[in-house]
């Protein structure tokens, strides 16, 4: 939000004092600065005073964690000049934000946080940078042409060439938290009333405040407020401690995020080879529907299993007769006829006439993925659950090489989530 540009020609020694609530090291900058908020335990000093006693305490500033690296003391660089943090407030907006979707327009209420940090340097220049979980802002203090408040059609514009735009935001924000320096008393609950529009990528805002009636306007700002990257600022930043940190610790968060994209990649293409195999044939026989039945032991031919691993067992019948259905079930068998893992199929072949002529359902496959522990001889026992008069041919088939589809599938999505969090946390 506001961000004004002034210059004041006073010189003066920096004031240093330890804070009268917890002891800690606090200095002054800023030669205007009447009030100072402890950044360690929340108690507004006076700064004027020998004494400095406490004024009023905002609370616990562990509570209003700034969003990023940025800490009172650091110093910046930004077109050249050097500029060191001396406060920051934490305002909470409670807003209208404009919409357009799919020819329709409105207002929606919404709620934001956003932290002003007043930057000054050695000449006594100072500007706040704004910033927020979408990024950061720079903002001038501007003389309008045409100063204009919140309209009743939501109109604004602050220059005579410049067009009337919509309103995108207007509503209300208030500091919930400030520490660093200050000219005048901030208090938990300050309020100001905004409104802002956008022209060409630019935001123009005009914030006010009321008076403890509500009813008077006694302050008046402008401003035009303009994006800056997140990359520009860490560049401003970058010779504090906290920049190297931050590049050791993004730099870690970048290797996250490329082992897991990687892997992801991987994983997806090992997911897509495994739906297109189906693994290696190593036996295969076919039995006659009609010869399977509970009291007869059909079992399958000796099959040699060279190696453990995951394997499936395919049952398929071909020219099952017409409106008919049977249900057969397998056990497989290890060399002493010990039964290891079964596979059951409920097989139909349905046809009729309807209104539109013929139809056919019909269910003739079945097939389970088991693994086997060890090398040996292995055998398939069949068994039909009742009686049919079901003509047939079940085929069955053993396959080997088998990939697991659900299992890349998982990794896959692990990976894409912990790309994500990578992502957000490598700057």
């Amino acid at each position: 939000m506001s961000t004004a540009i002034k210059t004041q020609s006073d010189l003066t020694n920096v004031q240093q004092f330890n804070c009268t609530g917890c002891g800690a090291s606090l200095s002054v900058i800023n030669p205007r600065a009447k009030y100072i908020a402890c950044q360690y335990c929340g108690s507004v000093l006076d700064a004027d005073s020998e004494e400095h006693q406490i004024l009023e305490a905002l609370g616990k500033p562990d509570r209003h964690k700034p969003f990023s690296f940025i800490r009172l003391g650091q110093e910046a660089t930004f077109n050249g000049k050097t500029y060191q943090v001396i406060a920051r407030t934490r305002w909470l907006m409670k807003y209208k934000e404009y919409w357009v979707e799919e020819g329709e327009s409105g207002y929606s209420n919404e709620v934001w946080i956003y932290d002003e940090w007043l930057m000054i340097d050695a000449n006594r220049t100072y500007f706040y940078l704004v910033e927020d979980k979408s990024g950061y802002m720079i903002s001038e203090e501007i003389i309008p042409e045409t100063p204009t408040l919140l309209t009743n059609d939501l109109r604004m514009s602050f220059f005579q060439k410049q067009p009337r735009q919509i309103v995108r935001e207007y509503g209300g924000a208030e500091v919930t938290h400030f520490e660093g320096e200050s000219n005048y008393a901030i208090k938990k609950g300050d309020r100001i009333q905004f409104a802002m529009f956008r022209e060409r990528g630019i935001e123009y805002s005009a914030e006010w405040r009321l008076d403890d009636s509500g009813q008077e306007i006694k302050e008046v700002e402008f401003f035009r407020e303009i994006p800056i990257s997140r990359r520009k600022v860490v560049e401003a930043f970058a010779n504090n401690e906290e920049i190297e940190k931050l590049k050791i610790r993004e730099s870690k968060w970048q290797f996250v995020f490329n082992v897991a994209a990687a892997t992801g990649v991987v994983l997806l293409i090992l997911f897509l080879y495994s739906l297109a195999s189906n693994g290696n044939l190593i036996h295969e026989q076919e039995f006659s529907v009609v010869s399977i039945k509970n009291e007869n032991e059909v079992i399958s031919q000796p099959i040699s299993i060279e190696e453990p691993g995951m394997y499936q067992l395919d049952m398929d019948i071909v020219f099952l007769t017409e409106n008919s259905s049977t249900y057969i079930f397998a056990y497989i068998l290890d060399e002493n006829k010990t039964a290891i893992s079964t596979i059951d199929g409920d097989f139909y072949h349905e046809t009729g006439y309807d209104d539109e002529g013929k139809w056919t359902e019909s269910s003739t496959s079945s097939s389970k993925i088991f693994r086997l522990q060890e090398p040996g001889t292995y055998y398939v026992q069949l068994f039909q659950d009742t009686p049919t008069s079901a003509m047939g041919t079940l085929k069955i088939g053993l396959r080997s090489g088998i990939l697991l589809s659900r299992y890349f599938l998982i990794g896959f999505f692990i990976c894409l989530i912990a790309a994500a969090i990578a992502y957000n946390n490598k700057g």
